[in-house]
C-alpha cells in the first residue's frame, strides 16, 4: 500500500500525444497564457521526435516543455491480489476541476487513468473511490454523474469509446461517516476526531 509519500503515476502516452497533437483546443487554466502554451510546441523538430517517442510509449525522453501535463498523485493506493484501488480523500476540499494546460482535465479522469494504467501494467482490475466527508459540491457531483453515465468525456478525449464506458463502471463513492460507522475506532485518530457525526 502507497500511502506517505504518496504515490506519483505520470500521464499516460496517449494522453501526452493527444495534447500536443490538439493543443490548438486547449484551454489554459490561466487564459493569460495561451502564448506560453503555443511557444511551448513551436519546435516542430522537437514535437515529431517526441511524438515518434510516445507512440512507442517511451515518455521518460520527453522534453519537459513538451510535457503539458505533470504526474498525479495518490491519496492512497491499495494493490491487491487482482486489483488496484486508487482513494482519494476529500474532507475540506474538493476535486480539481483542471490541469494548468486543460480545464476540462479533471481530477476524477486524471486519477483514474492512472489507476487504470497501473492496473494494465500488472494485469489486474482497477477502481477509484473518492471518499468525502460532506456533500459533493456542484461541480464534483456534475463530474461523477457525466462519467458514470458516460455522457461527459471531456478529460479523455484521447481515449477509445469503450475505454470510457469501462471507466465509468469504475468510479464509486464512499463517505468518511460510512467508513468510520464500520471502523468506530478511526474517530479516535486526530485527523479524524473532528469528523461529522453521521446523520439520520
Amino acid at each position: 500500500m502507497a500511502l506517505d509519500p504518496e504515490q506519483e503515476v505520470p500521464p499516460t502516452p496517449s494522453r501526452l500525444a493527444w495534447m500536443i497533437k490538439n493543443v490548438d483546443l486547449l484551454a489554459p487554466r490561466d487564459g493569460r497564457q495561451w502564448r506560453i502554451l503555443r511557444d511551448r510546441v513551436s519546435d516542430p523538430d522537437a514535437v515529431q521526435k517526441a511524438l515518434k517517442s510516445l507512440e512507442r510509449g517511451d515518455v521518460a525522453d520527453i522534453p519537459r516543455k513538451l510535457q503539458l501535463e505533470g504526474k498525479t498523485h495518490a491519496d492512497c493506493l491499495i494493490e491487491c491480489e487482482h486489483a488496484f484501488v486508487w482513494i482519494e480523500g476529500k474532507r475540506f476540499d474538493w476535486l480539481s476541476p483542471s490541469t494548468d494546460w486543460d480545464i476540462s482535465r479533471d481530477q476524477i479522469a486524471r486519477n483514474l487513468e492512472a489507476c487504470w494504467s497501473l492496473a494494465s501494467e500488472a494485469g489486474k482490475d482497477y477502481r477509484l473511490i473518492i471518499c468525502h466527508e460532506h456533500r459533493l459540491k456542484h461541480h464534483e457531483a456534475r463530474l461523477l454523474e457525466g462519467y458514470r453515465q458516460a455522457t461527459w468525456f471531456a478529460g479523455w478525449p484521447h481515449v477509445p469509446d469503450e475505454q470510457r464506458r469501462e471507466f465509468a463502471a469504475r468510479i464509486g463513492t464512499l463517505t468518511w461517516q460510512e467508513i468510520a460507522q464500520e471502523w468506530p475506532g478511526l474517530r479516535t485518530l486526530p485527523e479524524l476526531n473532528d469528523l461529522t457525526p453521521m446523520t439520520a
